[in-house]
């Protein structure tokens, strides 16, 4: 029975890596991969590459074909660290794409690196007032956390 290690293994045997600079000096030069995201959606919600594709890993099977049609395509895939991207790699070899590449690192280290990213604007506030109540309450909690907190900071001072 194989382990996670040695499908990591198996993978990197047929999947080039690129660092997260490899991928931003390949963009940087006009070539226009398809970016694909494999991460989860509450992840890509929080930020991705500039034009990518999503497909959460779990769905790349069910979703490839139809939002990725043209196999001949350069493909840079990516996840948060790296393992997902390079498993999705491997399947989508097994599926037909032709030039795959995982993005070592994934968007964790593009992060760290302060490479550009699409960042959602933080969804826009109700700001009418629906119940009061609810509201004074949720103050009420907010003020009682931050009194405790302030006392745990003055103990251990």
């Amino acid at each position: 029975m194989k382990t996670r290690s040695d499908l990591l293994s198996e993978a990197r045997k047929t999947i080039p890596e690129m660092t997260v600079q490899e991928v931003h000096d390949h963009l940087a030069t006009g070539e226009m991969p398809v970016l694909l995201d494999v991460r989860g959606l509450d992840e890509w919600d929080r930020g991705h590459l500039e034009g990518a594709v999503h497909i959460p890993r779990g769905k790349l099977e069910e979703e490839v074909e139809g939002k990725l049609p043209d196999k001949s395509k350069d493909v840079i895939v990516y996840c948060a660290g790296g393992v997902r991207s390079l498993l999705a790699g491997q399947t989508l070899k097994q599926l037909g794409y032709q030039n795959v590449t995982s993005m070592e690192g994934g968007f964790g280290d593009w992060e760290d690196a302060g490479l550009p990213a699409e960042v959602p604007p933080p969804p826009a506030e109700d700001e009418t007032v629906s119940d009061p109540a609810l509201i004074e309450s949720q103050i009420t909690h907010l003020e009682q956390v931050l009194a405790q907190k302030r006392d745990l900071l003055k103990r251990s001072q």
